[in-house]
């Protein structure tokens, strides 16, 4: 499913980024943390440049897994895959990438359509960032 209302590399993502690619921060962790969370569109509430966590987050994040793809040019996309199951009847409409299982900094933010989930379900989230 694609993310559809708003999908922003934050801020604090954006200092992320660079600081990485430069070395200034050699103990910047990856942002490979996959959140899920419920609540935005309800609230009418769309992902913002500002956003430093999510409306209501609900499970435990999970570690994705990053790779480099192509987008438009070779290796030009930062990629991250990461699957979370509900552990309750869930009504979705928005996910994080964090740099943290827990706490941290949200990297990417992003609110669509609601997703209904059961309990046991799982859900998929890509998150794709291309560097243009």
């Amino acid at each position: 499913m694609p993310f559809g209302t708003a999908t922003v590399v934050t801020t604090v993502g954006k200092g992320i980024t660079t600081g990485r690619l430069i070395g200034a921060t050699p103990s910047q962790a990856e942002p490979k943390y996959v959140a899920m969370g419920v609540g935005a569109t309800g609230a009418g509430r769309t992902a913002a440049v500002g956003d430093t966590a999510l409306s209501t987050q609900v499970e435990t994040r999970t570690a994705g897994t990053s790779t480099q793809v192509t987008t438009s040019t070779a290796n030009d996309t930062f990629q991250n895959v990461g699957t979370i199951t509900a552990t309750a009847t869930r009504a979705v409409d928005e996910s994080g990438l964090f740099d943290a299982s827990s706490a941290g900094n949200m990297f990417t933010s992003a609110t669509f359509a609601v997703a209904n989930l059961n309990s046991g379900d799982s859900i998929q989230f890509t998150w794709k960032v291309q560097y243009t």
